[in-house]
């Protein structure tokens, strides 16, 4: 019946698709950690510095909410929640600099 379907052009069970696909596949050449999956950042180039760039942002824009948060509402919990994040994603990009 399938191969009856298949002569007359009717698309592919998805399971069988999915085994095509699967047969065709090609392994990557990225490094991959011990968990079996490969950091973008790995792979060196415009994606670990995109990396790089998101995280500075993120901690620029954390540290300028943090001020604006105690200057204009004088709310020092938000501020302070704000601040940890800045500070988290610092010491993350440190970390994360030092394992590479």
């Amino acid at each position: 019946m399938n191969k009856a379907l298949r002569l007359w052009g009717a698309p592919l069970r998805i399971s069988d698709a999915l085994r095509r696909i699967e047969a065709q596949s090609v392994s990557s050449s990225l490094p991959t950690a011990p968990s079996g999956f490969a950091h973008r950042a790995d792979a060196g180039g415009a994606a670990a510095a995109s990396d790089l760039l998101t995280k500075l942002a993120v901690v620029l824009l954390s540290s300028v909410n943090a001020v604006m948060w105690e200057v204009y509402t004088e709310s020092r919990l938000m501020a302070a929640v704000w601040a940890m994040i800045a500070i988290g994603f610092a010491v993350w990009m440190k970390r994360d600099a030092a394992r590479r």
